[in-house]
């Protein structure tokens, strides 16, 4: 083997650890502190009273339903939105824009995707509701999503969820968690209303 296979050779074979060490990076990264904001938590059960504490006052909340889990949204100043499970109180998704945009190790509005790569993570850019976003899996469902600019790759939101990103996500979803979803009667009429189209 002349001294360029060899070097080749070692290039590829150090690329190949490299690769694996930096998939390993990814995933040992994000650690379980990066699921909670504010001393609130995924998937903890929360009153409006402790939400109001940890984020300040809530300016309104509305019931609504994604993917057929009804959730209860609370607003809060500064750009901070917490959505709910109506039937079990757990907080399902936490959302932190513009300044708000805070998590450990001096993440913050406007860091640079180099950055936020460094803290959790080597992870593809994804699109994903229109925004380019790195999406970081936790344990029990929970993802970690840091919303960047489509231009600069700067830091705009971040979103913590334990809620389906995508439909056949919402299916299994769904069959996971029988206990959030919406009334087994009404559930019922839907489906029978399925069947008959």
């Amino acid at each position: 083997m002349c001294s360029s296979d060899l070097c080749c050779a070692v290039f590829l074979l150090s690329g190949g650890v490299v690769s694996a060490h930096a998939v390993h990076a990814a995933q040992s990264s994000v650690r379980a502190e990066d699921f909670s904001s504010h001393g609130i938590a995924l998937g903890q059960v929360a009153t409006e009273q402790q939400l109001s504490a940890a984020f300040g006052k809530v300016l309104y909340d509305d019931a609504l339903s994604r993917w057929g889990i009804p959730l209860t949204k609370y607003t809060f100043k500064k750009d901070i939105t917490v959505y709910t499970l109506q039937k079990t109180g757990q907080v399902a998704e936490i959302v932190l824009e513009k300044d708000a945009a805070a998590a450990r190790d001096g993440i913050h509005y406007g860091a640079t995707s180099y950055y936020i790569q460094h803290v959790f993570g080597k992870a593809q850019r994804e699109n994903l509701d229109g925004g380019a976003c790195f999406v970081y899996r936790g344990n029990d469902s929970m993802r970690l999503i840091a919303t960047v600019d489509h231009d600069n790759g700067s830091l705009t939101a971040l979103r913590l969820t334990l809620l389906p990103l995508t439909e056949d996500e919402a299916d299994t979803w769904a069959a996971d968690h029988p206990e959030a979803m919406g009334d087994v009667e009404t559930t019922e009429i839907l489906k029978g209303t399925a069947a008959i189209d």
